[in-house]
């Protein structure tokens, strides 16, 4: 039985692979970074023993860069114990920009309504700075709001 070199085909077709990964290697490289996720903080609403709303918001420092999106990321929870029923609970996020990210509940009788999730917004800043953004939960007549700031030098 009769063998054949298969070396030639194979090592034609293993190049032109890694010419292809360089390439695309290449690119990539020179995109660069164009997005930095930051924790916008929290917000909670909780209904064990009544209406609790709680809002925590964070700070992100850092060197500016230009082209850079960050990406504001809130954590919300919505911890619904039938307590309160016929409510709609909400969640606020307010970007730098003016951008808005929200989510509505209403709060079905005898249904579990818990949830958890994220509010985001995308936010490019022009120049170095100070930047802010607003983050609110309510229910009724419950409520709390904080004030998140990215420093940018």
């Amino acid at each position: 039985m009769k063998q054949k070199k298969m070396f030639g085909p194979c090592a034609v077709a293993v190049i032109g692979l890694l010419l292809v990964c360089m390439t695309v290697a290449s690119v990539s490289a020179e995109n660069g970074l164009h997005a930095v996720a930051i924790n916008g903080g929290s917000l909670l609403i909780n209904e064990d023993g009544g209406i609790d709303c709680t809002a925590s918001a964070d700070t992100y420092a850092g060197s500016y860069i230009p082209g850079v999106t960050y990406q504001i990321d809130v954590d919300c929870e919505y911890r619904d114990y039938n307590e309160v029923v016929g409510q709609t609970a909400q969640f606020r996020l307010e970007g730098p920009d003016g951008s808005v990210a929200t989510k509505s509940i209403f709060d079905v009788p005898l249904i579990n309504n818990n949830w958890k999730g994220k509010l985001s917004v995308p936010f490019t800043p022009a120049s170095p700075g100070s930047y802010h953004w607003e983050i609110t939960c309510s229910e009724g007549s419950e409520s709390a709001s904080a004030r998140g700031d990215l420093i940018l030098v």
